[in-house]
């Protein structure tokens, strides 16, 4: 414990970007230090494009490693002056003022009571997270109203000890805009869904020409879906703009008729991310100024071999997938197409090409997504670092 304190002094003294792993979870903290309190640290974190994400507060004792070198760390320090350079945009974030010398934890949560936020919230001895509203502050306890955007009728109350809250997320870009959301108007809806293949040709028609907001759901095992509305649509194949989590343009996915398992019309998820697209309008955020969201295609080619026909000739990044079970999914260049095969060239963890490439069927491919924020942020760092 003593050499994770010392680390966290070091990197608050030098303001180092650091990552913080927990021993029991798969989560990764990544950001800067802006206190450390007598309970625990507050970090300042980032997103994946590398905006300001909100912040989190964790106890000592649930930090396993505190890491100020690496990989990681360099390639999102390269996404933070980006962001900063491009102009990128998220949800302001409002600022806190938290005496250092009090526990953070009950600051925060009375921060979070009286300012109607919703928090997420990990528990001692609990895998599971909870988001929602503190409703009630004692010295020892909070009450909590859980709000589960997946389902609206999943509101339960608990009093939690404050001794077994963990970690404390707060002021995130998705949290802010859920704060905002429940408090408009908003009732369970019961799940529509079609996902008989007739039923699934008449959804697909009719959100194109509705401009509906849908998801579709992969029949690959792998729990995929993808929210978004359709901009093509032909025979064999379905090309959404997607919508990211915080209700943001998300790039384009194109993926086969045959790869879905249902398509869902009106849900209480669905229910949310329509408030959060009318949220970051007001806030004019609905796409970042690196992306396009304009882009039309020709629904009378197989859009499969035209789009990859693009990328192989403008050299851009896409990410596929394939039905070929020993094939995972990956991010990378297509080589030019010939009698139906193209060599595909993956980019590694790492962020190292592989020159030599896989063949790659055209039929096999099933997904097929391109022109979103992590494409775009990869690429310009793979030219950063000369590996293109």
């Amino acid at each position: 414990m003593s050499s994770i304190i010392e680390n966290l002094q070091l990197a608050a003294q030098q303001v180092h970007l650091i990552n913080l792993y927990q021993a029991n979870s798969e989560v990764v903290y990544t950001g800067y230090i802006d206190r450390l309190a007598p309970d625990g640290v507050v970090v300042n974190t980032y997103d994946d494009a590398g905006l300001q994400d909100g912040a989190v507060f964790m106890r000592y004792d649930v930090i396993d490693e505190v890491e100020m070198m690496s990989e990681d760390l360099d390639n999102m320090a390269f996404r933070l002056k980006n962001a900063t350079t491009e102009g990128l945009n998220s949800v302001p974030q409002p600022a806190l003022a938290i005496d250092d010398q009090q526990p953070a934890l009950a600051q925060l949560v009375d921060y979070a009571h009286s300012d109607h936020q919703v928090v997420l919230l990990v528990l001692a001895d609990n895998d599971n997270y909870l988001e929602g509203q503190v409703q009630a502050i004692t010295d020892q306890t909070i009450t909590f109203t859980t709000f589960d955007k997946f389902d609206f009728k999943n509101k339960t109350q608990q009093v939690i000890p404050l001794d077994s809250i963990q970690i404390l997320e707060f002021c995130g870009n998705e949290l802010l805009l859920e704060s905002a959301f429940v408090k408009t108007a908003h009732a369970h809806q019961e799940t529509v869904k079609a996902s008989e293949p007739d039923d699934v040709d008449a959804t697909l028609n009719n959100a194109l020409a509705q401009h509906q907001l849908i998801a579709i759901r992969s029949a690959d095992g792998s729990d995929m879906f993808f929210v978004g509305f359709i901009n093509t649509l032909n025979a064999d194949s379905v090309l959404l703009n997607l919508i990211d989590m915080t209700g943001q343009f998300g790039g384009y996915t194109l993926c086969r008729r045959s790869l879905i398992e249902s398509v869902t019309t009106q849900s209480d998820y669905l229910q949310t991310m329509r408030g959060f697209i009318e949220l970051n309008r007001q806030y004019e955020l609905n796409v970042q100024p690196v992306l396009n969201d304009e882009r039309l295609f020709d629904g009378t080619t197989d859009l499969f071999e035209s789009i990859l026909r693009q990328a192989a000739t403008f050299n851009n990044l896409v990410h596929i997938t394939t039905e070929n079970p020993m094939l995972p999914a990956m991010a990378g260049y297509p080589g030019a197409l010939t009698n139906g095969h193209f060599i595909f060239y993956n980019v590694d963890d790492d962020n190292q090409i592989n020159h030599v490439g896989t063949m790659i069927e055209l039929d096999q491919v099933v997904e097929l997504s391109f022109g979103y924020m992590d494409a775009y942020l990869l690429e310009k760092r793979l030219k950063s670092t000369g590996n293109l």
